[in-house]
C-alpha cells in the first residue's frame, strides 16, 4: 500500500520538474531574445563610436587648419595695425607743420592788413 503513494508522489513531482521545466525553457528563450537585442545594440554603439571618433578627428583636423589661418590673419592685421599707426603719426606731425604755417600767415597777413613795421611787401 505504500508503493502506489510513492509513485503518486514521485509522479507529482516529476510532473511538477516537468512543468518547471517548461517554464524555465521559456525564460531562457526570452533571455536569448534580449540578448541577441542586446548585441545588435553593442554593435550599433560600437559603430556610432567610431563614427564620433572619425568625426571629432575630422573637427580637429578643421580646428587647427582653422586656428592657423585666424592666427596668419591676426598676424596681418597686426602688420598693418602697426603701419596705420606710423601713418597716422605722420600724418598728424604733416598737420602740425600745416596748422603752424597756416597760423604764420594770418599773423603775417594780420600785420599787413594792419600796416605794421615788419611786414613782408
Amino acid at each position: 500500500m505504500l508503493e502506489p503513494v510513492i509513485e503518486i508522489i514521485i509522479a507529482v513531482l516529476l510532473v511538477a520538474t516537468c512543468a518547471y521545466c517548461f517554464v524555465l525553457s521559456r525564460k531562457l528563450r526570452a533571455l536569448r531574445r534580449g540578448q541577441e537585442e542586446l548585441f545588435t545594440l553593442i554593435g550599433k554603439f560600437d559603430e556610432a563610436s567610431r563614427r564620433a571618433e572619425r568625426n571629432l578627428a575630422i573637427m580637429q583636423k578643421a580646428g587647427l587648419s582653422t586656428s592657423r589661418d585666424l592666427d596668419a590673419a591676426a598676424a596681418r592685421a597686426h602688420a598693418l595695425i602697426d603701419e596705420l599707426s606710423v601713418m597716422v603719426n605722420a600724418g598728424d606731425h604733416i598737420a602740425g607743420r600745416i596748422e603752424g604755417v597756416v597760423n604764420e600767415v594770418r599773423v603775417l597777413g594780420g600785420r599787413r592788413a594792419a600796416g605794421r613795421p615788419g611786414a613782408p611787401s
